[in-house]
């Protein structure tokens, strides 16, 4: 796992990619988004911002964030959930 908080965002949101391609969808099917970033501050905020608008465009889907003391794993500092809808 990267030790760089925007390495991890962008290795989460590509392996969120890769998991939707698995089962025929895209970023674009995604209607939420559910965001962990321990220590968040206003630079991770918009690390994760230019992230997501990379992928999604401008068409964000519904996002909760919420700010942790800490992960799953030790050294972990961004995680992502998402559900996504078949049209």
């Amino acid at each position: 796992m990267p030790g760089d908080f925007a390495a991890q965002v962008d290795l989460a949101l590509d392996r969120l990619r890769s998991a939707l391609e698995g089962v025929g969808l895209r970023y674009e099917h995604v209607v939420r988004l559910g965001t962990f970033i321990v220590d968040h501050d206003l630079d991770r905020l918009e690390i994760l911002g230019k992230a997501l608008h990379a992928r999604f465009g401008d068409k964000l889907p519904a996002q909760t964030l919420s700010g942790v003391a800490c992960l799953a794993l030790p050294g972990m500092l961004f995680e992502v959930d998402a559900v996504a809808v078949r049209q």
